[in-house]
């Protein structure tokens, strides 16, 4: 539990609905194991497994609740007798909570363990401190008391990674901007592979990995990816001479003083890694020529060019290997032994393709406006129709305020944080509510609380020059005091000062102070016919910080005082006489 259980009666506040009305994840198991030591109600796990955005999700979560222990804060042993579940804050959208008794009721009595289902599909990621919050109700010497308290756990929700055959991609969504990543599944290698993304936002990449791509608009983006694998082809081959390893056989004899007769009948073998090979047709009675419009898919390299003299009766004449280098597409010219030359031609060719697409939703974050009610001072958030409101006040949480107007209780900077059926929260602007300044009077001293930056005073509406949160004052009249705080407000009040009927101001007579100011010793000239008496040193609350006992055997007293730099009222009093006053200054 977040603090310790206080043995007094709080008043309950209304929260979020719990999923029981809507029984979508029934079936928690508890954890027998949770416990602690020494015994006290406890929550386990504090940080249940991690969610993933988009992803359906499901935990369970363990109440261990003795029948009796101590509370900590007091060290009062109660009985357990009663826990009830009012409502959960902080919960991720997408998810609910489902207690496993019936109204959220649990009787410590009876069984110690309790538990409760999360479960759902969360929109968004970020890290969560999710409260749920119930009543206990304990036994205290014969005396039932409920008392608020909150269990707290943090749950963590992983950015959703979205995916489709050919790519992946994350987060899926996002509010008021995403920041995606990309990756394309699909590689053709050794075949040449080719990538051609459109985002969405006007953003497109031909690479595996393309750059991080942000969406800044609300909407829904189609991602798509076409990826293309290729293939080398040879088109052609050309033959623009041979060497002379075709002459001297039966087709064509090698006559002396005549040389060679008749002509080669040239054609090609083309050679895989695995040895599979293909042959062309036969050139007859030719030099040169070319095999146009061939269209072999070079998948399996390297490759090796053969060509040969063929020949119906001997041995067919090899007239020259070229290996075919794996550079790419092109056109690769041929001259091998000793004078067989000619060319390849090779493109690239696509030979397969996929096509996927997929969407990332960016959700618009809400603009929220504080308005104030001038005649009642309640602020009311507008919209009003967001589905939760979390009030701050001075940066602390509201207890208990979740409707989108609040009438704040006291002066400080407000504002409230709205979230969306979506998930996506925002702040609105800050309304500065200014304090209510009233002028207090003890005695003479007209003082404020001194929590103001500045104070400033007038007599009469003239400058007194008072700076502190009282002030002495030296007669009757309209005092003002503008005072100004942190939050720069600037507030104004008066105070009419009238002695007249006021005992210890009446008939009262003022005493001369030398010097004044001082730096605490002075001396006070007293009625020649005064006699003992007693002084009062006040300060600017009334608060006496200092007393003397005047023998009343001399007219001028020495006084001194330890106390700190200000403005100080010393008061005389005699049986039987009227009071006396003076303003003392020390510095």
């Amino acid at each position: 539990m977040r603090s310790t259980l206080r043995l007094a009666v709080f008043p309950i506040i209304a929260l979020a609905q719990l999923a029981t009305a809507r029984a979508q994840c029934p079936g928690c198991t508890p954890d027998l194991s949770c416990v602690s030591d020494p015994a006290f109600p406890t929550l386990c796990p504090l940080s249940p497994p991690d969610a993933t955005a988009g992803v359906t999700y499901q935990a369970d979560i363990t109440f261990w609740l003795p029948p009796i222990f101590t509370d900590p804060g007091t060290g009062f042993t109660v009985d357990f007798e009663q826990m009830t579940v009012t409502g959960v804050e902080g919960m991720p959208f997408g998810l609910e909570l489902e207690t496993n008794a019936p109204g959220s009721v649990y009787y410590p009595q009876q069984n110690a363990y309790g538990c409760a289902r999360l479960c759902g599909t969360p929109l968004v990621a970020g890290t969560y401190a999710v409260d749920i919050n119930i009543l206990a109700g304990v036994n205290f010497n014969g005396f039932d008391l409920d008392v608020p308290q909150t269990f707290s756990i943090v749950l963590n929700v992983l950015p959703g990674i979205g995916g489709n055959a050919s790519f992946t991609y994350g987060p899926t969504s996002g509010c008021g901007s995403v920041t995606a990543s990309f990756e394309a599944l699909i590689d053709g290698s050794p075949a040449p592979t080719f990538y051609q993304w459109a985002f969405g936002n006007g953003g497109i990449s031909d690479l595996a990995v393309p750059p991080a791509q942000t969406f800044t608009e609300p909407g829904t983006y189609v991602i798509s990816l076409q990826t293309s694998i290729g293939g080398l082809v040879l088109n052609s081959v050309t033959l623009t001479g041979v060497n002379g390893n075709w002459c001297g056989d039966v087709e064509e004899p090698d006559v002396p003083f005549v040389g060679c007769t008749g002509d080669p009948d040239p054609y090609f073998v083309l050679t895989d890694a695995t040895g599979g090979t293909f042959t062309s047709t036969t050139l007859d009675n030719t030099f040169t020529g070319s095999w146009n419009d061939l269209g072999l898919l070079l998948d399996a390299p390297p490759y090796s060019i053969s060509f040969y003299d063929e020949d119906a009766v001997s041995q067919n004449d090899l007239l020259g290997t070229y290996n075919i280098p794996a550079n790419g597409d092109g056109t690769y010219f041929i001259n091998v032994a000793g004078g067989t030359t000619g060319s390849l031609s090779i493109s690239t060719e696509v030979q397969q393709t996929f096509f996927d697409t997929d969407t990332i939703a960016v959700y618009a974050l809400p603009t929220i406006a504080l308005a104030a009610n001038e005649v009642t001072g309640e602020l009311c958030a507008t919209p009003d129709t967001l589905v939760t409101y979390t009030w701050f006040h001075d940066g602390d949480t509201v207890p208990g305020a979740s409707d989108p107007c609040l009438l704040p209780d006291g002066p400080g900077l407000w504002w409230v944080s709205g979230t969306t059926a979506q998930g996506c929260s925002a702040l609105s602007d800050t309304a500065v509510v200014c304090p209510t300044v009233t002028i207090e009077r003890d005695g003479l001293t007209l003082f404020v609380p001194n929590v103001f930056t500045s104070y400033a005073w007038s007599s009469n509406g003239m400058p007194i020059g008072g700076d502190q949160p009282f002030l002495i004052a030296p007669e009757d009249g309209t005092y003002t005091l503008t005072v100004t705080d942190a939050n720069g407000c600037e507030v104004t009040v008066t105070y009419v000062l009238s002695t007249v009927g006021m005992a210890e101001v009446t008939g009262g007579r003022h005493l001369p102070i030398f010097p004044n100011p001082n730096n605490g010793n002075f001396i006070l000239t007293l009625p020649a016919d005064l006699g003992p008496a007693q002084a009062h040193l006040l300060d600017a609350s009334g608060r006496v910080v200092q007393q003397y006992f005047l023998a009343g055997s001399t007219e001028q007293q020495e006084l001194s005082t330890t106390a700190e730099a200000g403005t100080y009222l010393l008061l005389v009093e005699a049986p039987d006489r009227q009071g006396w006053q003076a303003r003392v200054v020390v510095e």
